[in-house]
């Protein structure tokens, strides 16, 4: 009886326990519910305040992960378009169609290597009788190498004065001889008489004038030893053009020389001497397109064709001898490769598709920047 009344107690005071924990667990969650929705109305209040006095920009804004990723491929201020960066691996390799900012200089080197093969015939002949008394086959392979180191300056925007000087190595297999020295200085000027405007296309007007600072072909043993100039001087020009279609460049030119007669030669040329060599006009025009693979990478691809005609040979005998005119054409490839953010070399191939056209050539350019010559003014 008395164990039935303690487990009756026991249980009682239980139970008066259990429901005093649970009013007081209800009455904190109470406290807890209100107090979460009195922060929140602050919250709130405050967000609203915030908004009206200041709202936030588009710099302050949140940023997705998309929207980041876009901007970061979006040109940015400063940085080099692909036009601009096509135009600049263009004229690394083809000079003439560009122009350099007033004050601005740089300078360049080229290396050029042609090759020359041909099968002459020797002939002679009986005075007597016209029969043949001399066959002979002979095949000719000459070497040229020339190398080139160019200065130019931007006297004007639109004005570049350049400057040349050739040195010059030959060698021939049927005169059996080489011979190297200085070749012919020249001097040139590139002209852009018109501002740029959208819808027209760039004109550069050019004009150059060679001397005869190499030894001249007219005062050397025409058999058997070899010049490194031309012997006469010359003047020339011509008008260049181009057109960026997205994504190459298009380009043409054309061009003319004249040469000056030179007199009082007095070089043996078998049983005559020749006096007097008229070199009459020459000239050509170019066309091709360039494209650019990347920012590291173009190429240029031209084709060129030209022409001389008018020359003359006259003898003290008064003979005059008139050469036939002629005309050669070569293919071209240019591989540019920028090897610093500055500085682009170029190297090319030629092909002769002529009988008159060197039947292969070879060349290497680089701007001398590279031994800190040059001032580009922007």
């Amino acid at each position: 009886m008395i164990e039935m009344k303690w487990m009756n107690r026991t249980v009682l005071a239980l139970s008066i326990g259990l429901a005093f924990a649970g009013q007081v667990y209800a009455e904190e969650q109470a406290n807890t519910a209100e107090t979460e929705q009195v922060q929140a109305a602050e919250d709130s209040t405050a967000a609203t305040v915030s908004t009206e006095v200041e709202q936030p920009t588009a710099q302050n804004a949140p940023v997705s992960a998309e929207q980041s990723a876009s901007q970061a491929l979006q040109q940015q201020a400063g940085d080099a378009t692909q036009k601009d960066n096509l135009e600049e691996v263009f004229t690394a390799s083809e000079r003439q169609y560009s122009l350099l900012k007033k004050g601005s200089y740089s300078g360049s080197y080229d290396f050029d290597y042609s090759y020359y093969r041909d099968t002459q015939l020797d002939l002679a002949l009986d005075d007597g009788s016209s029969s043949l008394t001399r066959l002979r086959i002979e095949d000719n392979a000459s070497h040229n190498m020339t190398n080139t180191f160019t200065v130019q300056y931007g006297v004007l925007d639109n004005l570049t004065v350049t400057a040349s000087l050739p040195l010059v190595a030959k060698s021939d297999t049927v005169k059996d001889t080489t011979t190297a020295g200085l070749g012919d200085v020249s001097f040139g000027a590139r002209w852009e008489p018109f501002p740029l405007k959208q819808g027209r296309l760039p004109l550069i007007l050019f004009g150059s004038l060679s001397t005869k600072t190499g030894d001249s072909p007219y005062e050397v043993n025409a058999n058997r030893d070899l010049s490194t100039g031309k012997g006469y001087y010359s003047v020339g020009g011509g008008a260049s053009t181009r057109k960026y279609i997205d994504p190459v460049v298009l380009f043409a030119s054309v061009s003319a020389n004249y040469g000056f007669e030179e007199s009082h030669i007095n070089q043996v040329r078998g049983s005559r001497i020749l006096d007097t060599f008229v070199p009459g006009i020459s000239g050509g025009f170019s066309f091709g397109f360039a494209y650019s693979f990347n920012y590291d990478v173009s190429m240029t691809m031209s084709y060129q064709q030209s022409f001389s005609m008018g020359s003359e040979f006259r003898f003290t005998s008064a003979e005059v001898s008139k050469p036939t005119d002629s005309s050669s054409g070569s293919l071209g490839i240019s591989l540019g490769v920028r090897v610093s953010p500055q500085t682009i070399v170029n190297g090319s191939v030629g092909i002769g598709l002529t009988e008159d056209a060197p039947d292969i050539s070879l060349g290497l350019s680089f701007p001398l920047d590279i031994i800190g010559f040059g001032r580009d003014v922007r």
